[in-house]
């Protein structure tokens, strides 16, 4: 089959994730195929009855639904039976562990996260889930069939930059510096959010040469400054705020160590998260937690940490612990060249787009001849 009709409902905006995902697959497809985007507005609920309508006047050959929110799962379920068609779901996480997690919905919006969800993975022709063990852990609910598609980045918009100009702007000269980007969204829940184990590990550090950098903005930012400027270690501790994606690759370039910090239960577990395949792409060494999709591609590249459920109190010293060792046996140093390109390779293989949508090209193609 030549041509196909691809109709994406996206739980978001166009630069969101989910935006972003849904153009990276659509632009490596093949030509032919005729292709249609729609975003979520506000309030969400609406998009609903604008989503149907772009299903009836499109007739899509497949619905593409990309994040397990109300949205765009009622308006696939309910386009699906007024069109018939292949619908796909795409998800990131286990939504109603997150919201569980969270601690920060009531009984009732609980059970309406569980029930979307139930809704959309009982109710599709193919999931696509970005994480492997999220593929097993359907699959031994007898959900299928499921495919493994993770997160993505592609390589080929990774330029190299030369650290030293930002960093002796930003005062990071002489120095390990360690670093995220993230939404550093708090919860209140958990007393956490991105970003916390590395102010924890620098409380620890005083006596070394190391500085963070922490990319990224949300409720848990003012938070984290004075819990910085509490324990006498603001002047260690550089926070960005939110960063135009244009302007990423210059505070990445940055950074000498990049932590990805995942929780050790479901919710992590599932998980590959964005910022794995980006640190990567960009030859960094990574610290990551032992658990989800980073326990499948860091060994030789970067360092795994044990981590025990959602926040292990724990963790902070020992990251800091590794950090140490890093100042002081001068490792990365000794390692950095041959890590660097493995580090590209690993992104290259598992992550960039250009394979992730042949594999998305390879889904839709089978269910359109189904």
């Amino acid at each position: 089959m030549s041509k196909l009709r691809v109709l994406f409902f996206v739980n978001g905006s166009q630069e969101s994730a989910a935006g972003i995902r849904a153009h990276s697959f659509a632009e490596r497809l093949p030509a032919t195929w005729i292709i249609h985007f729609q975003y979520r507005s506000r309030p969400k609920w609406k998009s609903i009855v604008s989503f149907v309508r772009s299903a009836i006047s499109f007739s899509p050959d497949v619905i593409y639904v990309i994040d397990v929110a109300y949205t765009g799962v009622l308006a696939g379920y309910i386009a699906r039976k007024i069109r018939p068609c292949k619908l796909i779901i795409d998800t990131g996480d286990v939504a109603y562990e997150l919201a569980k997690s969270t601690g920060r919905y009531s009984p009732q919006q609980l059970f309406l996260i569980h029930w979307i969800e139930q809704l959309a993975v009982r109710n599709f022709d193919y999931i696509i889930v970005r994480g492997s063990y999220h593929k097993d852990w359907l699959e031994k609910q007898g959900i299928q069939p499921v495919a493994f598609i993770p997160d993505g980045i592609d390589t080929r918009q990774i330029a190299l930059i030369d650290a030293q100009p930002i960093r002796s702007k930003l005062g990071l000269e002489d120095c390990l510096v360690v670093g995220l980007v993230g939404t550093m969204s708090w919860s209140e829940h958990h007393q956490m959010c991105y970003g916390w184990d590395i102010l924890a590990a620098m409380q620890l550090l005083k006596d070394q040469p190391i500085k963070a950098l922490l990319v990224g903005d949300g409720s848990g930012r003012s938070i984290l400054e004075q819990q910085a400027q509490a324990w006498g270690i603001a002047d260690r501790v550089l926070f960005t705020g939110q960063v135009p994606y244009a302007q990423l690759a210059d505070y990445l370039a940055a950074m000498d160590v990049c932590v990805s910090t995942q929780s050790n239960d479901l919710v992590g577990q599932v998980r590959t998260t964005g910022k794995l395949p980006l640190y990567l792409a960009y030859g960094k060494y990574v610290i990551a937690t032992d658990v989800g999709e980073a326990r499948r591609v860091l060994p030789n590249v970067g360092y795994l940490l044990p981590y025990c459920g959602v926040r292990d109190d724990n963790h902070p010293a020992r990251l800091a612990a590794h950090l140490r060792q890093l100042v002081t046996s001068d490792r990365l140093r000794t390692l950095d060249h041959a890590r660097y390109h493995r580090a590209r390779q690993i992104a290259k293989e598992h992550f960039d787009y250009q394979v992730l949508a042949q594999r998305v090209e390879k889904i839709c193609q089978e269910l359109v001849r189904s």
